[in-house]
């Protein structure tokens, strides 16, 4: 598949290492040659120093013969733009970053008119997915698929859980639950677990089951944490702006501290029911004044991460329930993992996600259909997959498929009922199958079978 990557920003490069993994055949163009030159030295793209609004830019980058044409340059209106001039030009799907509030809100309406195929906005996103691990607290990590029917949450297992030293199969059999073990991440590695592979002290464990299981689980289990029914913000730019709008209306009580007077006036205008408060978010005297640690929830949401990691370790120290860090560097994720924080987000790896995601579900011709996209870990992915009329093993016991290594069949949902799988669990027509797999660009569900 040819893929054009117009703005080489963080989401901007992000989307071309994940999509250039895959083997797509992509073209990157910027206006800063040293961004595109720094981008094709690291990566297995092309590149092409220009404007993606200019004809003979996106002539050079034949434009006219291309699958996917991404635009996520800083400016919405340039976005927009370019992906209308791809779609004169023959591209075959287009999508635009659109970050702004009103845009996006009229961009999903007017899409169709301007030949755009998909909106991104990654705020939106971002808030979406914070919002998701404030519903369930105890995870670090979460994902919903089937509708939301069903979810992977990942848990740690901290010192004296009562999972430590045993089996998966000893799980199973002792607890009253029906969740099923999707993933482990171990330091540094990822894996699919088998029956008798061991928990350790200080793992993250990826189960799968509907909400009700997942607490049963995480109570046994001592991990169980209470819902969040109060949220503070630290930081009213456009997450914190999404995130209040939804935290609001699910009935969750907001406060927001932001530093700027006239984004604290907006915010204030369009947030009714919000308390909005003027300070610096990184200053403990301010947070201890507005009594932050009376909230069971605490967001950061500056533009820096080292702030955002201090002040969430801050917030840790004094006993809050759920801790989000936004962090949007890749250098300074790997390094937080051993800071003990609850939960972080990447904006830039959320967006990236969502567009590998797209381009997967359109690039298959066989019938199937890749509903959702999860990468768990850089090796290993969940994919909630529509088999199409050429899959093979239709009516076959799980058991008796001969599926390739590193895949794993955690659900299937069925006449609006889910099923847990276990070997004698048979895949149908109209099923949609949810899937953990090491196997790279799976696309169609006959692609994990041999």
């Amino acid at each position: 598949m040819k893929v054009v990557v117009v703005g080489l920003g963080k989401v901007g490069k992000t989307i071309a290492e994940l999509l250039s993994k895959e083997n797509h055949d992509i073209v990157v163009i910027d206006t800063r040659a040293e961004m595109v030159e720094e981008t094709v030295n690291k990566f297995d793209v092309q590149g092409i120093v220009g404007s993606g609004v200019e004809k003979e830019t996106l002539m050079n980058a034949d434009v006219a013969g291309t699958d996917f044409f991404i635009a996520c340059t800083a400016h919405d209106e340039v976005n927009i733009i370019c992906c209308v001039l791809a779609k004169k030009f023959g591209a075959a799907h287009t999508v635009a970053r659109i970050r702004d509030p009103e845009y996006y809100r009229e961009m999903r309406e007017m899409k169709t008119e301007l030949g755009i195929s998909h909106v991104l906005n990654p705020e939106y996103e971002t808030a979406k997915e914070i919002e998701q691990r404030l519903k369930f607290p105890s995870a670090t990590n979460i994902e919903s698929f089937i509708g939301s029917k069903i979810h992977m949450v990942e848990l740690a297992v901290g010192e004296n859980n009562p999972l430590i030293g045993k089996t998966v199969m000893e799980i199973d059999g002792m607890n009253e639950s029906k969740v099923l073990f999707a993933m482990i991440k171990r330091g540094d590695t990822a894996f699919i677990p088998h029956g008798d592979c061991k928990i350790e002290q200080g793992d993250l464990i990826n189960i799968v089951s509907n909400d009700i299981e997942i607490e049963k689980f995480t109570r046994l289990t001592g991990i169980y944490k209470s819902p969040v029914k109060s949220a503070f913000i630290v930081g009213g730019g456009a997450i914190g702006y999404y995130l209040a709008q939804r935290l609001l209306k699910s009935g969750i009580s907001v406060k927001i501290l932001e530093s700027k007077t006239e984004r604290c006036a907006f915010l204030a205008n369009e947030l009714l029911g919000a308390t909005v408060l003027k300070g610096d978010g990184t200053d403990h005297s301010v947070l201890d004044e507005e009594r932050f640690y009376d909230s069971d929830s605490f967001i950061t949401l500056t533009g820096m991460d080292e702030e955002n990691v201090i002040v969430s370790l801050y917030a840790i120290q004094n006993g809050i329930n759920k801790v989000v860090t936004k962090i949007d560097r890749e250098a300074i994720t790997k390094m937080v993992n051993l800071l003990g924080l609850d939960a972080t987000v990447s904006p830039r790896s959320i967006v990236a996600n969502r567009v590998l995601r797209y381009v997967r579900k359109h690039q298959d011709e066989s019938g199937g259909k890749v509903n959702k996209l999860y990468r768990i870990y850089d090796n290993v992915e969940a994919l909630e997959l529509t088999p199409g009329e050429k899959f093979p093993c239709f009516d076959t016991p799980l058991k008796n498929m001969k599926m390739k290594k590193g895949v794993l069949v955690c659900g299937i949902f069925r006449n609006e009922e889910f099923i847990l799988p276990n070997g004698n669990t048979e895949i149908k027509k109209g099923d949609r199958v949810l899937i953990v797999t090491t196997l790279p660009n799976v696309s169609d569900l006959k692609q994990i079978v041999k």
